[in-house]
């Protein structure tokens, strides 16, 4: 009868040992990834004078990105789908997220940002709805 309390109270001692040491502690989220958005106030010329930054983007799935708008004037951040007009989005994807990111129409404002987690592989092409020449991809890596 002692043998089975001592047997019961060192599995608990090393239950708890292993999960205080993090070993049964999921792993922390992906940190998130930054972009920036930039202007210079005149959009004419866009993409000389604005733009997603980096362009392309790499990385791996379940990874957060965050786009900040520093420039001006706001912007998008818009997932080209099938119905996507093919003037903003030359290379549509073929298998749009489910559903698809897009930081809303009336677009990110100065200073602020928006966050997409990438949890499925594949190569993702997004536009800026106020600016058609501004244009971004992001793969992401299984």
């Amino acid at each position: 009868m002692y043998g089975i309390i001592g047997a019961v109270v060192i599995i608990i001692i090393v239950v708890l040992a292993v999960y205080l040491s993090g070993w049964l502690t999921p792993p922390p989220p992906t940190p998130g990834t930054p972009a920036t958005i930039y202007g210079n106030g005149t959009y004419s010329n866009c993409p000389s004078a604005c733009g997603f930054d980096p362009r392309n983007l790499t990385i791996t799935h379940g990874t957060k990105v965050t786009w900040t708008n520093n420039a001006t004037s706001s912007h998008t951040v818009t997932e080209c789908i099938s119905s996507s007009d093919s003037s903003f989005c030359p290379n549509k994807d073929a298998t749009p997220l489910s559903p698809t990111f897009d930081s809303g129409s009336s677009g990110i404002t100065a200073g602020n940002s928006y966050s997409y987690n990438f949890a499925t592989a594949g190569t993702y092409y997004y536009y800026c709805q106020f600016h058609s020449a501004m244009r971004g991809k992001v793969i992401v890596n299984p």
